[in-house]
Formats: structure tokens, C-alpha cells, sequence
């Protein structure tokens, strides 16, 4: 920019200095792209700098400090002093427009911002909307089929009952066979009681939870699944485990992928196959951890273990991690992964925990 000043400074003194006068406007070339690609401060000392590298040239001109290019008319001062003035006024037009042009380039940035931060909103509330819809469809479905199964099951208990009151002392063979079937529909009807409890609890409200009690039915809901793998499930969690803020229905959700992918894990393995899900307290946090003695997960996996539609498995289809991932978030939470030192991985989920509650919702019951 300044070297551009000098040449054209030098350039008016040898087209006759002073005597080229009615040419001093062309220093407006100077400052109008100072203030269009630079900046409004340019803009001003390229206009600054022209003037006076012209006064200067000139009065050193005419006191014969340099040697006379050609002769300066009688009005030559006027005439500098005229296009000097316009040279100002333009610099001075152009530093207040290119000023107020970076203003509102800036605010029309920070408009575009705001629309994208409004738009992934928008997109946030819509899924979020979406979610709890299928939640509330799911709980009416959930609640009308346990009902169904629960009075089956209910006819097949009684039955029982009758048939032990009339045969009085059966034969240890049939009396061990009626106990296995007395066990598995009791349990099969305690599973329809946890899945029916779930569904009738709220899906669009947050209550207070209990971790533990979440792990319970999880663990009766998946316990044939993972007996048939020859996989043992553990839990270990604190008697006075702090309670956390959300909607069982999604907790639920978020602990039965965790568990489901840490089955796939084992299933094909050949050591121990043991899922645990224990439970650990961080200051302000309720933190869950559930570990399998699998395999571990690939290092190159972890980038993108959260990203949805990605999978290491040939039958996944890459949603449950992400949809566990977005609803933890959503509770101001956290979900983590990691290999664990002795093998397999660790899945660790960290919620806000709730110091009291007056009321619990799914609690254990006596």
C-alpha cells in the first residue's frame, strides 16, 4: 500500500510535480483498495500518506530541494488543493463504507450461526419429539401385551395349585417336573409384572429412577437369552446408590443395548463369559459401569463407536451405541467406552445423581 503511494508520488513528479496537479486524483486508486481489502484504518493512512507524499513532493519541488520537472501554472496550488480535498473526502467515504461493509459481513455471519444453531435445534426437539412419540406408542403396546400374557400366564398358575391340592403327595419325579413349571411361570409372570410396571410409567416426564432397580430387570429380562449363551450376569451395586433424574423407559433402553452388545461380544468367545453391571459413585454422579470379558473393542473402532450406522458386527445395524449415546446426553450425561487392563470392555455411563427424592419411581418393592 505504501509502496504503491511511492510510485504514484513519483510518477506525478516526473509528469511535472506541481505543474501535474489536475492528476492527483488518481491516489484515489490507493486508498479505495485499502479500504475494500484491507481495512478501514488502511483506507485512512493510505489517504493520509498520499497527501502529504504529495505537499512534501511538491514544496520540495518548488524550493528547488529537487530539480524542476515542468512548469506549474499560475493555479497550480488551487487546483492541487481541490483534488486533494476530493482524495480526503474519498478516503474518508470509503473508510466509513468499508467499515460499515465488515459490520455487516460480521453480523450476517453471526446470523448464519445462529439459523444453524436454531436448525440443529429445531432438528434436536423434532427427534427428541419423534422419540418420545414411539416411547408412548411403545408403552401402550407393552402395556396391552403384558395384560395378555399376564392372564395367561395366571391360567396356567392356578391350574397348578388345584393339581397339587388333588394329587396331595405326587411322585418325586412329577413333583419335581410341576416345580419347574410352577418356577418358570412365576418368573415368566415376575418379567411381565417389570415390563408392565415400565410401560405405565410415565415416557414424557422425568422422574426419579433407581439405577439398581433399572439393572434388575434388565438382567430378568435378558436372563434366558444369556443362560442359553452360557453368559453370567452380575451386579453389584451399593445399598444407598443415588438415584437419578430421567424416564425409566430410556434408561431401560440405554442399559438393555449396553448389555445386548456386550453379549454379542461373548457369544462366540471361548474363556469365561461374564457381563457385570456395577455401580459407583463420583462426586455429583451416578455412574454405571458394564463390563464383559469379550474380546475388547478394535482400536480402530473407538473414532466412530458412537456414530450412527456404524457397527464391527456383521448382523448390527450401528444404531443401539448411538441412540444410547444421544439419550444419555440428553440427560446431561455421558457415555464412554474403553478396553479394559485383564481384556474385554467397559461401557461407563455417568448421569447427574439426585441427592433425595420424596418419591421413587421403579424402586425396588418388598
Amino acid at each position: 500500500m505504501l509502496v504503491d503511494v511511492l510510485l504514484l508520488t513519483v510518477g506525478l513528479y516526473a509528469a511535472g510535480g506541481l505543474a501535474a496537479a489536475s492528476y492527483v486524483g488518481v491516489y484515489t486508486i490507493v486508498p479505495v483498495y485499502a479500504g475494500i481489502v484491507l481495512s478501514s484504518t488502511a483506507c485512512i493512512v493510505a489517504t493520509v500518506t498520499a497527501t502529504a507524499s504529495y505537499v512534501a513532493a511538491a514544496l520540495l519541488q518548488q524550493g528547488r530541494w529537487l530539480p524542476p520537472t515542468g512548469v506549474a501554472p499560475p493555479n497550480a496550488w488551487e487546483t492541487a488543493a481541490f483534488n486533494l480535498l476530493i482524495l480526503n473526502v474519498v478516503g474518508a467515504l470509503t473508510a466509513v463504507l468499508a467499515n460499515a461493509y465488515r459490520y455487516s459481513r460480521h453480523r450476517l455471519a453471526a446470523l448464519y450461526q445462529e439459523l444453524e444453531r436454531a436448525h440443529d435445534e429445531s432438528l434436536r426437539l423434532n427427534t427428541e419429539l419423534q422419540q418420545t412419540a414411539r416411547l408412548n406408542v411403545l408403552g401402550e403396546v407393552l402395556s396391552g401385551v403384558s395384560h395378555e400374557i399376564r392372564n395367561a400366564l395366571q391360567a396356567v398358575i392356578l391350574p397348578l395349585n388345584v393339581i397339587r391340592q388333588k394329587l396331595g403327595e405326587p411322585a418325586p419325579d412329577l413333583r419335581r417336573h410341576l416345580d419347574r413349571v410352577e418356577h418358570g411361570a412365576n418368573l415368566a409372570m415376575r418379567i411381565i409384572t417389570n415390563v408392565l410396571q415400565t410401560a405405565r410409567q410415565s415416557s414424557t416426564e422425568k422422574v426419579a429412577v433407581s439405577w439398581a432397580e433399572v439393572a434388575r430387570r434388565t438382567v430378568e429380562l435378558k436372563g434366558y437369552d444369556l443362560r442359553r449363551d452360557g453368559i453370567t450376569m452380575q451386579l453389584d451395586f451399593p445399598r444407598d446408590f443415588p438415584l437419578v433424574v430421567a424416564r425409566p423407559l430410556q434408561l431401560q433402553q440405554v442399559l438393555l443395548n449396553l448389555v445386548t452388545n456386550a453379549q454379542d461380544a461373548l457369544r462366540d468367545g471361548k474363556r469365561s463369559k461374564t457381563i457385570a453391571i456395577a455401580g459407583l459413585t463420583e462426586p455429583g454422579r451416578a455412574v454405571i459401569e458394564v463390563r464383559d470379558t469379550g474380546p475388547g473393542i478394535p482400536p480402530e473402532a473407538f473414532p466412530r463407536l458412537f456414530e450412527p450406522l456404524f457397527t464391527t458386527k456383521t448382523h448390527g445395524t450401528g444404531l443401539g451405541l448411538s441412540i444410547s449415546a444421544d439419550i444419555v446426553r440428553e440427560l446431561g450425561g455421558q457415555l464412554t467406552a474403553a478396553n479394559r487392563a485383564d481384556g474385554g470392555a467397559v461401557f461407563r455411563v455417568s448421569l447427574p445423581a439426585l441427592p433425595s427424592a420424596p418419591a421413587v419411581i421403579g424402586a425396588p418393592t418388598a
